[in-house]
């Protein structure tokens, strides 16, 4: 009797430490209570027709209810918005409405159209090793462990965990720790990106990952490239512990137009460790609808003359470059 009280002493404490983990719920994504009912909305133990039990097809399950002709949730990541008219209907309630204005842009982009118009590049779900648009393999991407087909859940834990957007603990067998900087709040289109985002896209493309200052004058390998993860200066003073030297004085002076959503990448006080450009500084992780023409479209300069190569740029004409350096 004694070593039954202890089990289920044992079990109701790790049950409370479980529960209080910050996790990227946002409805049926984690955070189960013992008796929840979310498991049932993908799951069913005896009749399902799916492997691992699930009720609906793994290639269009997460689009059954975040895609453009779903109710499920209010993220319809087909169409990159955010539409409270899309309520959960199993009592989740409206997730974001406090802090996310009706029908606005997603941060991630979308994967069929973005802000009305269809997109010109986008990760491809269900296309294997190379992705992106055309024939291009955008960024010497790593092909994904196994050979396996991109797909949803190769970024995002349907289970839910700690990191921002639910993103994977470790994606394409690489460990990714992405820091938690709305959960409770659920803000859907204000840019505020944690600690740790760009080793998302880092997982498959690793070419791209430079840190070291100069990087972009200095050759790495068979090119040069922009660096990641580099403090942004845009306020005309240098954050706290960062030398000229480690900057990029040409940012000075920043003023974002209209429309730019060229945004910081963390939020936090600045500091050697905040205010940094990441991957998402730049790009849409889903798709964008940018345009590219003339000089911007050339192939000899982009790789990829396929919709002039936009490589999930979020401005037209590679604007983001412009939208910092302002020359």
């Amino acid at each position: 009797m004694k070593k039954i009280m202890f089990a289920l002493a044992l079990a109701t404490i790790l049950l409370v430490a479980t529960a209080s983990l910050a996790f990227a719920n946002g409805g049926p994504h984690g955070g189960f209570t013992a008796t929840t009912d979310v498991c049932a909305s993908c799951h069913r133990t005896h009749t399902a027709t799916f492997g691992r039990l699930l009720t609906v097809n793994p290639a269009t399950l997460c689009t059954s209810c975040h895609g453009a002709a779903a109710v499920g949730a209010n993220t319809n990541t087909d169409d990159g918005r955010y539409l409270s008219t899309r309520d959960d209907t199993t009592g989740n309630g409206n997730h974001g409405a406090a802090n996310t204005p009706d029908n606005s842009n997603l941060l991630g982009g979308g994967f069929v159209n973005y802000k009305g118009v269809a997109v010109t590049s986008n990760h491809t779900i269900g296309q294997a090793n190379t992705w992106g648009q055309g024939a291009s393999d955008r960024g010497a991407a790593t092909a994904l462990a196994g050979g396996a087909t991109l797909s949803c859940v190769s970024c995002h834990d349907p289970h839910g965990n700690t990191n921002y957007r639910i993103i994977k603990t470790t994606v394409n067998a690489v460990a990714v720790t992405v820091a938690q900087v709305d959960e409770a709040a659920k803000d859907y289109d204000t840019e505020q990106w944690g600690t740790g985002q760009s080793s998302v896209c880092q997982a498959c493309h690793n070419a791209y990952h430079k840190t070291a200052a100069g990087q972009g004058s200095t050759i790495d390998g068979a090119s040069y490239t922009h660096r990641v993860n580099m403090v942004w200066n845009g306020n005309g003073t240098l954050p706290v512990g960062v030398t000229v030297g480690a900057n990029n004085p040409e940012t000075v002076g920043y003023s974002a137009a209209p429309g730019d959503e060229v945004p910081l990448a963390v939020t936090g006080a600045a500091s050697a460790t905040t205010n940094l450009v990441v991957c998402q500084t730049c790009h849409l992780p889903h798709g964008t609808s940018s345009a590219m023409t003339g000089y911007a479209a050339n192939a000899t300069y982009t790789g990829s003359a396929t919709n002039g190569g936009s490589a999930l740029l979020r401005l037209d004409n590679r604007g983001v470059c412009q939208a910092c350096h302002q020359k």
